[in-house]
């Protein structure tokens, strides 16, 4: 894995052959495989790939600046490399987040609210119905009595 030269330099080295890659950005750390360097994909950590390390033939790192406060790493990995994808996706992320005590408490009484609501008024607007027409009745109101008779 080359470190200290420009990428062209290394992917180049040969014009007339030069290696298919894909090429990866992200923050470069140990990993716990053998022979692997992890790549995580955000910077909470709780995403990343698992990479042979000797697929790998290139590293620079990203220039700092407002996009990148945290300077990440770019990796050209072999196109044909066989990456393993872990950890939480963007969606478990978000569910988990949202199911902690206070998310919980929250909903419960949201629940308990909509419940009183129901039986106070109910959705048909007639004290403790909670079904439609054909239970309680015609519940829609009839407007104002002809005194015309």
């Amino acid at each position: 894995m080359a470190k200290d030269k420009y990428f062209v330099e290394v992917l180049a080295a040969d014009p007339a052959n030069i290696p298919e890659v894909v090429l990866l950005n992200g923050f470069v750390g140990n990993s716990a495989l053998e022979n692997y360097t992890r790549l995580y994909l955000n910077a909470v950590l709780n995403e990343y790939y698992e990479i042979p390390t000797e697929a790998i033939l290139h590293t620079a790192p990203a220039t700092a600046g407002a996009n990148n406060p945290l300077e990440t790493a770019y990796l050209w990995v072999k196109a044909d490399a066989e990456l393993i994808r872990k950890g939480k996706s963007v969606a478990d992320t978000k569910i988990s987040f949202f199911s902690g005590p206070i998310q919980s408490a929250q909903a419960a009484t949201a629940a308990a609210n909509a419940a009183q609501a129901a039986v106070a008024g109910g959705p048909t607007g007639v004290l403790n119905c909670t079904q439609a027409a054909p239970v309680c009745g015609n519940t829609a109101w009839q407007g104002c009595p002809d005194k015309s008779n």
